[in-house]
């Protein structure tokens, strides 16, 4: 099987795993969780690595891992002083972390290839070249193995504790009533979240994590109302935004990484605009038919008791003759109005709607 193959199966999963694992941060308004998460790990990828000198060791995952719950950790800590808020701890913690990853880099790895820039871009592209060989047989890469692995583990704890993560985010009252220990949880959920990251970082850069933890869920936010059907949407957002982006960098001879987040970008500002209910041009829709059935109701209030000409209703309505003339012709098809002569009165239904004050006209 070819680099291509390879690259995209990579990809796949990748794309899959972050827009899974993403739903529950923007569900739990943690988005910026991630951005924190794929900066805090890099202490721990370069202490593993001075211990270790091997930068193919599956230890390096661990003890990134480890470093995003000790930021996870610490961010609850000082949420829970009340002095800052959770965004604020988080806006904390995560550049020290950051910081003391870089300065441990500068000091104590730069005579060798291993740098954070390399870390914080990632190359798709470069991942297929990366083999798995045990006793010289080659097994293919091993990035393949790492995202594809940590894909099922992602899986699996979210099909084994769907309904207590469920709500864990929309009611911790009630998990903490029921037994279910929502704060543990948290936290467990938050240790996947960091090794899922951490397996995406080298493969694909914190830029695309990023955006792939977010944009996919963002956009099946708007889309749906049920946290299961979410994840779906989610998941199917992400292997689109993978394949498209995989295809158009493939079209344009660079690396997938930035072509699979702008597919992503659009994807989300497409979602924006046309989502049914929560989307740009749904909001507005309803703006404008709120208007017109304030503008009715005002309409059928002008004209409540004896009637008005059309001038009366120029004089005392601060609207074009044009936005009178529709109101008019709307009441009129809905039988709320009548027309004698010269003059517009209400009809029984006209005048119950206006003695009504929740309908709306």
């Amino acid at each position: 099987m070819g680099i291509e193959f390879w690259t995209l199966v990579i990809s796949v999963a990748t794309g899959l795993m972050c827009s899974l694992v993403g739903v529950l941060l923007v569900a739990n308004r943690e988005a910026l969780v991630s951005e924190g998460l794929s900066h805090a790990v890099l202490p721990g990828i370069i202490l593993a690595f001075i211990v270790l000198r091997d930068r193919s060791s599956p230890l390096l995952i661990l003890s990134a891992g480890a470093a995003g719950l000790l930021m996870v950790v610490l961010v609850a800590a000082l949420a829970r002083t009340r002095l800052v808020k959770d965004d604020a701890s988080l806006g904390v913690v995560f550049p020290a972390l950051f910081s003391i990853g870089i300065v441990m880099a500068s000091t104590e790895l730069g005579n060798t290839h291993f740098h954070a820039h390399c870390i914080i871009d990632g190359n798709l592209a470069l991942t297929p070249l990366d083999r798995l060989v045990i006793g010289g047989t080659d097994f293919g890469p091993r990035p393949a193995y790492i995202m594809v692995g940590m894909l099922l583990v992602v899986v699996a704890f979210i099909a084994v504790f769907f309904k207590e993560l469920k709500l864990m985010v929309f009611d911790p009252l009630l998990a903490g009533r029921l037994g279910f220990r929502p704060a543990l949880l948290h936290v467990a959920w938050l240790g996947v979240v960091s090794l899922a990251t951490v397996s995406a970082f080298e493969v694909a850069g914190s830029i695309l994590v990023v955006a792939l933890m977010i944009t996919p869920p963002a956009a099946a936010y708007l889309l749906c109302d049920d946290l299961k059907r979410m994840m779906v949407v989610s998941a199917a957002l992400g292997v689109l935004s993978a394949v498209l982006g995989f295809y158009l960098g493939l079209a344009l001879d660079i690396a997938p990484t930035g072509p699979m987040s702008s597919v992503a970008g659009f994807v989300f500002l497409v979602v924006l605009l046309v989502a049914p209910k929560r989307g740009l041009l749904a909001r507005a829709s309803r703006r404008r038919i709120q208007r017109r059935d304030l503008r009715d109701r005002v309409l059928l209030l002008q004209l409540a008791g004896a009637g008005a000409d059309r001038a009366y209703l120029e004089a005392h309505l601060p609207w074009e003759p044009t936005a009178i003339s529709r109101a008019l012709d709307r009441t009129v098809r809905a039988g709320l109005v009548v027309e004698q002569g010269t003059r517009w009165r209400l009809t029984d239904m006209g005048d119950a709607r206006v003695r009504s004050p929740g309908s709306r006209a």
